[in-house]
């Protein structure tokens, strides 16, 4: 039969596994809809919850260095280790967009570029380290597109993990 020590150590135990667990539980940024309090300061034209299929993803178009980019309060991306999202390239795909962390309302520069894929949804993951310096807390990501305008693609599904 547990002592009553042990059965206190056993639940303190069980509070910080669950307390870890939170920590460790997703940021949404968006699903069908904008989440957790962040909004839209894009620079580029963007459609909220546009119906595709059964989801509503962010429909993105621009001219040339023109980004989606979402904003919220600042917070620590500690217990975090990536950002999340699935991307469709729309009809024509190949749209160069470099993914950007921002810090104090600015973007921070990256080496993380994708060109989605025309007509397929891709899973794409990347890494907080390749986005923000250690011991920043950040108030937005940018998807930006560089030295050409782009056709529309589309975003959902993103979320900090």
């Amino acid at each position: 039969m547990p002592t009553r020590r042990g059965f206190i150590a056993a639940v303190a135990g069980l509070a910080l596994a669950k307390s870890s667990l939170a920590q460790t539980q997703a940021f949404v940024v968006y699903d069908d809809e904008l989440k957790n309090g962040w909004q839209s300061w894009s620079w580029a034209k963007v459609d909220l919850s546009v119906p595709a299929g059964g989801s509503k993803p962010i429909k993105v178009q621009g001219e040339p260095w023109s980004a989606l980019a979402l904003h919220h309060d600042a917070f620590p991306t500690a217990g975090y280790s990536k950002l999340t999202f699935s991307i469709n390239g729309g009809g024509q795909g190949g749209q160069t967009l470099m993914i950007k962390a921002m810090v104090d309302g600015k973007p921070v520069d990256s080496n993380f570029i994708i060109q989605p894929k025309a007509k397929t949804w891709t899973q794409v993951e990347v890494p907080l380290k390749e986005l923000v310096p250690d011991g920043k807390n950040i108030d937005g990501i940018c998807w930006q597109g560089q030295a050409n305008a782009y056709t529309p693609y589309y975003i959902t599904r993103i979320q900090f993990e």
